[in-house]
């Protein structure tokens, strides 16, 4: 946040503290909090016990969130998801707002005084009008909507100009961009979008698209790998992964497999709750759960496996963290977890904090098979009370065998029944060298550390087959190397 910002806000709250009047919440959809000019700690915000908005009070949202808030003057305010707003100044005849990050819209109400919405990079002054703001938070930048009325903008630099109705204008740290009308700015958005789709891997692909869509993507990845081996069949493959940042709270893996006369693929896509840090190995390490509330964690994820012609999908949202020592549900209790600091396991004496997501569903070729929706938001446990689980042909039908066929060799076998017909998938799935030799557990014989269980694996790769009813004689065959999740810290 600039001086200039900060100083405009605190000589607000100077001149207006012998007049202060309050702005009111008058609705709070999804998660967000608030924080008075004279407290520390950030609150939960409910509309039914929220306090009166005073100077120098803060509302944050989180994602899909949003909260609408009444002035005293009737003008009134949405915030928008994963947005900031402070309240620097409010009284009958000046309203003074700053939009710290994220998006804000406003219907001012004529004859209602002074209102203006500061950001870094502009300050907004506006009567009687309707407009809508955005705040970069990694560019600063400020994106002005005027719907209705006029609109005066002041930029960093101290240049001032007036919005003509229905434009969009763009606000840099180095001054104003040009005008565009609104309309012709969202059609260039989605034309953007539906470019940015169409380099993006993902299901319903052919082999081609993928091929063009992962050579645009390693363009941007942050670890890359890639080698020729021998699957456990004998048929020689040509392996390719790569770790990237779709946007600032997401990573995305994708794993490319060649063979002959096929292709098949993997990609995992997590958001998180803010912006994942420089290095990408501190946020990915917290996901295996942690002592303490973790300051990164996923919200959302979704991962894909295809033969360009057959599929399985998951989906998962509603992230948020749960200390699962302290629910209902004595089957998430964690007594120890391994530390890779210590390198070696740590037992818990009190919290332990691991991600739970109110929604999960897996599809194999469209199918749903399992999938769960919370009964109220937030679920704190996977019990019965906290969840409502749809099964395909019902949970009576539905079964998981998991066995070894091929004794100690490092061969495990997941086979998933459902209804009652023959519908079923099965996972296949084999630790292998480079020739495609199987591992047996006396290959692992000896590693008791963590810096010998991740030295180990560097010899070894997996491959999983997936046979599935939904497939016909068709399989999803996928082989991963694990060097580059040791890398990107997926594997601790």
């Amino acid at each position: 946040m600039s001086f200039r910002f900060i100083l405009l806000s605190a000589l607000a709250a100077l001149v207006l503290a012998q007049d202060v009047h309050c702005a009111r919440v008058v609705a709070c959809k999804g998660e967000a909090e608030y924080k008075t000019a004279a407290a520390a700690d950030w609150k939960r915000l409910k509309v039914e016990d929220a306090p009166p908005l005073a100077n120098g009070d803060e509302v944050r949202t989180k994602r899909a969130a949003s909260v609408e808030i009444l002035m005293e003057t009737g003008s009134r305010v949405r915030v928008g998801a994963s947005s900031g707003l402070k309240i620097s100044g409010e009284n009958t005849s000046k309203i003074s707002l700053g939009l710290v990050f994220g998006k804000l819209r406003a219907w001012v109400k004529k004859g209602s005084g002074n209102f203006e919405v500061k950001t870094e990079t502009a300050v907004c002054a506006v009567r009687g009008t309707e407009f809508a703001l955005e705040v970069d938070p990694q560019t600063s930048n400020t994106q002005v909507d005027l719907f209705r009325g006029t609109l005066a903008i002041q930029d960093n630099l101290g240049n001032e100009m007036t919005l003509q109705e229905g434009n969009r204008l763009s606000v840099t740290p180095e001054g104003f961009g040009a005008q565009q009308q609104i309309s012709q700015a969202l059609e260039n958005e989605q034309s953007s979008n539906k470019a940015a789709l169409s380099k993006e891997v993902g299901l319903a692909m052919s082999k081609e698209a993928v091929l063009s869509a992962a050579a645009e993507e390693i363009k941007l990845a942050e670890y890359q790998q890639g080698k020729a081996l021998v699957d456990v069949f004998g048929n020689r493959v040509q392996l390719e992964e790569y770790v990237m940042r779709p946007a600032p709270d997401q990573f995305k893996l994708v794993v490319l497999n060649k063979r002959e006369s096929r292709l098949d693929y993997f990609f995992y896509k997590g958001t998180f709750n803010t912006t994942l840090p420089g290095d990408l190995s501190a946020a990915l390490r917290q996901l295996g759960g942690a002592e303490s509330a973790p300051t990164w964690y996923l919200t959302s994820y979704q991962t894909g496996r295809s033969n360009t012609s057959d599929s399985v999908e998951e989906n998962a949202s509603g992230g948020h963290p749960v200390d699962v020592n302290a629910n209902a549900d004595p089957a998430d209790d964690v007594a120890s977890y391994f530390d890779s600091a210590t390198d070696r396991f740590v037992g818990v004496s009190g919290t332990y904090y691991k991600t739970l997501f109110d929604n999960y569903s897996i599809k194999y070729n469209g199918t749903q098979t399992y999938a769960w929706a919370p009964v109220a938001p937030n679920v704190q446990t996977y019990l019965a009370a906290d969840i409502t689980t749809s099964i395909l042909g019902g949970s009576a039908n539905y079964n998981i065998d998991s066995s070894f066929p091929d004794g100690t060799y490092l061969h495990n076998r997941i086979r998933e029944t459902y209804g009652v017909g023959d519908d079923y998938t099965q996972y296949d799935n084999y630790v292998m060298d480079n020739d495609g030799q199987v591992a047996n557990v006396t290959d692992f014989a000896g590693v008791t550390t963590g810096p010998q269980y991740k030295e180990a694996l560097l010899n070894w790769n997996f491959q999983q087959v997936i046979t599935s009813s939904f497939f016909g004689d068709r399989k999803i065959d996928l082989v991963v190397e694990p060097k580059i999740l040791i890398q990107s810290g997926l594997v601790q």
